[in-house]
């Protein structure tokens, strides 16, 4: 048997506001690309672009077609993978879901199309300042819990509102914001000045992000509820990360691969950060490495709740990134390459790296040959984002890679977070 991969595209709203409907645009669907990514201290994005066929006018606006009147830009758009595979066997994964937030048409009188592109809600929901009244000050246990606090409209500390998609019974819309982190880290202090003195989605990402070696990143979606969601990881560690295994000559549950890049990194490279922490005007400042690669500054303002956390945080960038490494930066793998090279075992794995859950910040191992080399090597490496482009006749997935010494945490019973040596204990 083989595994075969199929894709469901459907733009959903509550349209009599009680019962979440989808219509499937999967036969109009020419092709889609989607683009994610995270990195640590900054709120991750989510955006993609479906081609649909409108041959028959029916999307035309103002002409009379079934979709001529559709206010499009209330509508969320979903994108999921089915996986098929053995006799009769199939699982599926959430791949990305938003908002629309532009549609384009094409049409020289003989042949149209329409471009419909989308955005995370968090992008679109964060530019609104959250009123300061019924808002103390509060003491959130993690950064996870502070962006729930900040963004979740079913929390009476804030008026946020986002997308709603239509739902009469919660006007100020859904979120949800889940932790994949087991344990907390960080306290976030949150006054309530301080909140009111920006929109939400730059006080999240300037002053809760940068709590802790923090990622998150948008795009999931509840399609029962039509609830948006936001992954969040502390201190750089997933709960029961999912771990890729890459090889050249793929067997049991590894994947195969194409068009390897290695490369130094340097966007991180951290020879001193100095950080201010809010409120109190605490400043911490932590150096390394400046005699051989100068000063490469990171500088912010934090709303951590101690000093002692500012003084790890700090620590943690010169820690970490005060040495670029040579090291994996992006591979690709494609459904048809899973198709021709890969067994049965590898669905499930084949659909972890689609979703838009397990995709991301996971392990990873990338086993290759170089060239002249007697043997091959294993690099060990974290994904933060993804591109994912699809046609009629194929996907091709193309993987950001990040070395795991430095952007992950030691794991226990990860076979890429959980090397003595390689991994980071904290």
């Amino acid at each position: 048997m083989t595994v075969e991969t199929s894709w469901i595209v459907r733009i959903g709203y509550y349209d009599d506001g009680t019962n979440y409907t989808t219509t499937d645009f999967t036969d109009r669907t020419l092709g889609f690309s989607i683009a994610q990514a995270t990195d640590l201290a900054v709120m991750g994005t989510s955006s993609a672009r479906i081609t649909l066929d409108n041959s028959d006018g029916e999307l035309t606006p103002q002409a009379g077609g079934t979709y001529s009147s559709t206010q499009w830009f209330k509508y969320a758009l979903e994108i999921r993978c089915q996986i098929d595979y053995g006799a009769g066997l199939a699982t599926s994964a959430n791949v990305f879901a938003g908002i629309i937030d532009s549609f384009d048409l094409a049409d020289d009188g003989i042949s149209s199309t329409v471009t419909i592109g989308a955005v995370d809600v968090f992008q679109t929901a964060s530019r609104q300042q959250v009123e300061t009244l019924g808002f103390p000050a509060t003491v959130a246990p993690s950064p996870h819990e502070a962006i729930e606090l900040l963004a979740d409209p079913s929390f009476s500390l804030n008026n946020t509102v986002m997308p709603n998609f239509g739902e009469t019974a919660n006007p100020d819309g859904n979120l949800t914001v889940t932790s994949l982190s087991p344990a907390k880290t960080r306290q976030v202090l949150l006054q309530a000045a301080a909140v009111s003195q920006a929109p939400v989605g730059d006080y999240i990402a300037n002053n809760v992000m940068t709590c802790g070696l923090t990622a998150a990143w948008p795009g999931g979606f509840d399609p029962l509820t039509a609830h948006t969601e936001i992954f969040v990881v502390e201190n750089a560690q997933r709960s029961n990360p999912t771990t890729f295994e890459f090889a050249e000559n793929a067997l049991g549950t590894e994947l195969p691969f194409r068009a390897l890049k290695r490369s130094y990194q340097l966007d991180q490279l951290t020879t001193a950060s100095r950080i201010t922490r809010r409120f109190t005007g605490y400043v911490k400042t932590s150096e390394t490495a400046q005699s051989t690669y100068g000063s490469r500054l990171r500088e912010y303002v934090t709303a951590s709740h101690s000093d002692s956390d500012t003084d790890e945080d700090a620590a943690n960038w010169t820690l970490r990134f005060a040495n670029p490494r040579y090291a994996t930066t992006s591979l690709q793998v494609t459904a048809s390459m899973v198709k021709e090279r890969a067994s049965d075992s590898h669905a499930t794995a084949w659909a972890d790296l689609l979703s838009v859950e397990n995709g991301i910040w996971a392990g990873a191992s990338v086993e290759f040959t170089p060239a002249g080399r007697p043997g091959a090597i294993t690099d060990y490496a974290l994904v933060v984002g993804r591109t994912i482009t699809a046609t009629p006749s194929d996907t091709t997935v193309t993987l950001a890679l990040r070395p795991s010494i430095d952007y992950g945490t030691f794991t226990l019973d990860s076979a890429a977070l959980g090397i003595i040596g390689i991994n980071r204990l904290g």
